[in-house]
């Protein structure tokens, strides 16, 4: 009866605490869920404005990799009509046509005149000037460093507690996300975006990769990145990698300028030989909000063969360099701008109709749309640091399991391995798998 007794006893204790993963699992959609809708509120009234990129509706002026102003007249060389407001004054040209009487000849005098028509500078945000917006990024970097820091050493944010190393890599990852948003929101809106976007990506993925490296990442701090790069995404609309494919195209073809955005794009695959793909996991926004999409509890649909996507991934990459030629963006027609800018569109209804399908196949738009998804798999499969199974590894495969790209096996490629951190989670031995040279 004892026995009995224990058994019973053992089955409801056993039965509360999945009752319990299940009520913090939902806790946890649910607060993730409202992150992002508060964060799409806050970013709503910075896109709000109209994009130089020859479209007249377009709602995010200056804000892709695109934007090159050449004769320094504070408008995207790329726009066909718009007017600029970040000058005190413009020139404008009045051709006038006068006859002059001549006895037996008629003749026609034209002359030019120009007239100052003074244009008012765009307001700052809040009224604050540009140095004040600095100093209030440089104290919102400190302050989030500084809380995350204490909150990871202290094992707060769950997880293995990371070395000192680490833990301030991962701090300064989210305070460097925190700094540049509150910069751009307190600066003029007219500021283009791309060398914030440069240095977002170029510095977010050295700080994730040093801290893999350390052991750092646990499945709910890769969640945590992934929050703070869709953030990022909606506030500033610039490191959308797979629209921005047609200013690679333009720099090949001589018709793109060198721009920062640009070389935030070099410089992220240059680094993709080294870190593999910590971009394309943590740090670019549509990427990130498919790993999120993917949380939602629905049945997965694993039995797509990650190569047919790869093989519709590679033909629409060379109809995207053919269509890049003419400057026009295939990519854009998945609706990436509309949906992060929050305008109501078909395009907004298309990306949503993406992030559906994401719930149920693992970053879709990644593994069978992006063209950049096919440029960072290259270095990122002769990569120096990946995920490595050592000596340790039991070859229990719970690893090839819960891998979503179903790139775990030992022999398996890591080009599509976007280091979501499930398979380290589930590694029942400590160092069997590591993320190392």
């Amino acid at each position: 009866m004892k026995l009995l007794n224990g058994k019973m006893s053992d089955r409801i204790c056993g039965t509360r605490q999945i009752c319990r993963k299940i009520m913090t699992s939902r806790e946890s959609i649910r607060k993730g869920l409202g992150v992002l809708i508060g964060a799409a509120g806050l970013a709503y009234p910075v896109c709000a404005a109209v994009c130089p990129r020859g479209k007249g509706d377009c709602p995010y002026p200056g804000k892709c990799f695109l934007y090159t102003d050449m004769d320094t007249n504070s408008i995207c060389d790329y726009t066909r009509s718009s007017t600029s407001s970040s000058g005190s004054s413009s020139s404008v040209a009045v051709q006038t046509t006068s006859a002059t009487p001549t006895p037996g000849v008629t003749t026609a005098t034209t002359t030019t005149t120009t007239t100052s028509v003074p244009v008012s500078p765009g307001p700052n945000t809040l009224g604050l000037l540009p140095f004040s917006a600095l100093l209030a990024g440089v104290l919102a970097f400190i302050v989030a460093t500084a809380v995350l820091f204490i909150g990871l050493r202290s094992g707060r944010f769950g997880g293995r507690t990371p070395g000192p190393g680490p833990a301030l890599a991962l701090s300064s990852f989210f305070g460097l996300g925190a700094a540049e948003i509150v910069t751009y929101l307190l600066m003029d809106q007219n500021t283009s975006a791309s060398l914030f976007a440069a240095v977002y990506l170029l510095a977010g993925t050295v700080l994730t990769a040093y801290a893999w490296r350390g052991g750092a990442l646990s499945r709910t701090i890769v969640l945590g990145l992934a929050v703070m790069s869709v953030l990022f995404g909606f506030v500033f609309l610039a490191p959308l990698m797979p629209i921005e494919f047609v200013g690679l195209v333009g720099l090949v073809t001589g018709t793109q300028t060198l721009t920062p955005g640009i070389i935030g794009i070099l410089g992220g695959i240059g680094l993709a030989l080294i870190t593999g793909r910590t971009f394309c996991g943590h740090i670019c926004p549509v990427g990130s909000i498919q790993e999120l999409a993917y949380t939602v509890p629905v049945k997965k649909i694993t039995s797509l063969q990650g190569r047919y996507l790869e093989i519709l991934r590679g033909v629409i990459a060379v109809a995207s360099v053919v269509a890049g030629m003419f400057l026009v963006s295939i990519m854009e027609y998945t609706g990436v701008y509309d949906f992060f800018s929050l305008t109501l569109s078909t395009g907004f209804l298309v990306f949503a109709g993406l992030l559906i399908i994401s719930a149920f196949i693992y970053r879709p738009v990644c593994r069978g749309l992006c063209p950049f998804g096919l440029i960072f798999s290259i270095p990122s499969h002769f990569s120096r640091y990946r995920l490595r199974r050592t000596g340790s590894c039991i070859t229990c495969k719970k690893c090839e399991k819960v891998c979503p790209a179903q790139v775990a096996g030992r022999d398996a490629s890591r080009r599509e391995c976007y280091l979501c951190g499930r398979c380290s989670d589930v590694c029942p031995v400590e160092g069997a798998l590591v993320y190392s040279a």
